[in-house]
């Protein structure tokens, strides 16, 4: 069941408790990580800004393509936590590359629900922008919910949804 519009949580910080910082792509304590910031719900959009930093480039001063991936694949997942209050995986992602990205500017993502989400199925898309606006990268994917014994688990470490 989805949650309402407006019971829905906003930001990351709605749903993780600071002690939940080592995920890869979101996480602030993980020494690694890609650091996603501000993740939060702006309408029907989820929203999210990219700082990536030159180890993470594959050619000289450009975005590894997997890196770019993702991030696309993480504010994915936050629509269907965010807009459809689905604890979900992605199951199937195709990223469509449209130009390099840069290492060393900051970089907006933004993500939302392509249609109507069910109880075990959300349709996503994503797109890493490129500073001046335009598309660099972008994804759909199909997101299921996580195995119950997951998403209870989920639920009991970070709190329901609504």
């Amino acid at each position: 069941m989805t949650a309402a519009p407006d019971e829905r949580p906003r930001s990351r910080d709605d749903v993780l408790p600071a002690a939940a910082s080592q995920c890869f792509a979101c996480g602030d304590d993980n020494p690694i990580g890609l650091h996603l910031d501000d993740i939060r719900r702006e309408g029907e959009e989820v929203h999210a800004t990219l700082r990536p930093r030159t180890d993470y480039q594959g050619y000289p001063g450009v975005l590894h393509g997997g890196i770019s991936a993702t991030a696309l694949d993480e504010v994915m997942g936050w629509s269907a936590i965010l807009l459809a209050g689905i604890w979900a995986a992605t199951a199937t992602m195709e990223v469509r590359y449209r130009a390099q990205i840069p290492v060393d500017q900051a970089l907006a993502l933004v993500a939302g629900i392509s249609a109507g989400a069910g109880r075990r199925r959300v349709r996503a898309w994503a797109r890493l922008l490129l500073p001046d606006g335009r598309v660099g990268v972008e994804a759909t994917g199909l997101l299921v919910a996580l195995p119950e014994p997951m998403a209870s688990r989920a639920r009991e470490l970070y709190g329901p949804l609504v």
